[in-house]
């Protein structure tokens, strides 16, 4: 308590001794410009540079140190309104360090957002794919944006197969980071078990190594698109049916698309094509999604439903299926979160009786698991 007393403190008086100066000074405060408030205000903690090269001891009154501004993930990463949110508010607002302190009394939100504009001046923005378009990861469609994050994806389904019923189910750990400004990769590793009447079997399944490219982003035109590549390798037992017993090649194309800030739109279409054609058919994987955005922040429950096809482009096999879904951010920068679905058959073949999906999603540079 008295170390986070002292930080409080020695923050607070910084703000209040800069403003009484300019007070004194006569400075209007409301014809500062962002660019003005950052110099004689944020500079104090966040370098002139923006690389928070600040006396030391001051770093040590501080909660964390102050952020790279000119760090291109970092700065781009998360939505201009989360930036205004933490100026106006202070870094308390979205679950960050309280060294941030609010700004919400002493400029308008004009100024405000003049000021996340010059904070964004850092960094060149062109070459990054902007936080605005980090939509929020649907269960069937593939995310075109590119991530920093760790999933836990579980899937249960339950079927009849020759008169018998048979409870399958899945666990994908899954890890993206990013490489370049545009690029990411990921792998997958699926842990699966199998159950029926005098039978069980567990393994691993088909290691998954992937790649993605977002080649075009508009933030203002709430836009983005990515192709991408994976590659599913023979791990898993094709005997025990975890695996495909070759590899298969999975070339793929993602967009997004946000509406008035309270719906996102996204799309994905894949071609799974076992390189051994004695294997099986080369299957068109689609999927659309639709997630309602009505929470301020990235805390809260967002509800959606995705419509899901699978078509086997070796014989007539076509089955279309919907996905009511709910996914809830747990906490106030939205790091951890978990998302809860199940998939329902609407046209062709029925392939299962039920099937329930799931995933624990991780942004780990964003924070910790229990903060």
């Amino acid at each position: 308590m008295h170390a986070k007393s002292c930080l409080i403190s020695a923050v607070f008086t910084v703000s209040i001794v800069h403003l009484v100066h300019a007070q004194d000074q006569e400075i209007d405060l409301s014809k500062l410009s962002g660019k003005d408030i950052y110099v004689q205000f944020c500079a104090r903690c966040h370098g002139d540079d923006g690389k928070g090269n600040i006396p030391q001891e001051m770093i040590q009154n501080m909660e964390a140190p102050p952020p790279d501004l000119t760090d291109g993930y970092f700065n781009t990463r998360e939505r201009r309104k989360d930036w205004f949110n933490v100026v106006k508010f202070g870094g308390g607002s979205r679950g960050l360090t309280m060294s941030m302190p609010s700004w919400g009394e002493s400029f308008t939100d004009k100024q405000i957002e003049e000021c996340v504009d010059y904070l964004k001046t850092f960094v060149d923005q062109d070459r990054y794919p902007q936080g605005e378009l980090n939509f929020i990861r649907a269960h069937s469609v593939t995310k075109a944006f590119v991530e920093q994050e760790a999933l836990l994806i579980p899937t249960f389904t339950s079927k009849i197969e020759n008169g018998v019923r048979m409870n399958e189910s899945s666990t994908v750990v899954y890890y993206a980071d990013r490489f370049g400004p545009r690029f990411q990769y990921e792998v997958k590793l699926p842990i699966q078990t199998m159950s029926s009447p005098g039978q069980n079997e567990a393994g691993i399944g088909d290691l998954e190594l992937g790649w993605k490219y977002a080649f075009y982003d508009d933030y203002r035109n709430s836009t983005i698109a990515t192709v991408g590549l994976e590659a599913a390798l023979p791990t898993g037992s094709e005997a025990k049916g975890f695996g495909a017993g070759t590899v298969i090649a999975v070339p793929y194309a993602a967009a997004g698309l946000g509406v008035s800030d309270i719906l996102e739109f996204q799309g994905s279409a894949k071609v799974e094509t076992p390189l051994d054609k004695s294997k099986g058919d080369p299957e068109l994987v689609y999927a659309l999604s639709a997630t309602l955005t009505l929470p301020e922040s990235k805390q809260g429950f967002f509800p959606g439903i995705e419509l899901v096809g699978t078509k086997n482009l070796g014989v007539s096999e076509h089955v279309i299926s919907i996905v009511p879904k709910l996914y809830i951010g747990i906490t106030k920068r939205g790091h951890i979160a978990i998302s809860i679905g199940s998939e329902i058959p609407i046209s062709g073949e029925k392939p299962f009786e039920s099937r329930w999906l799931g995933f624990l999603l991780w942004d780990y540079v964003d924070g910790g698991l229990w903060w």
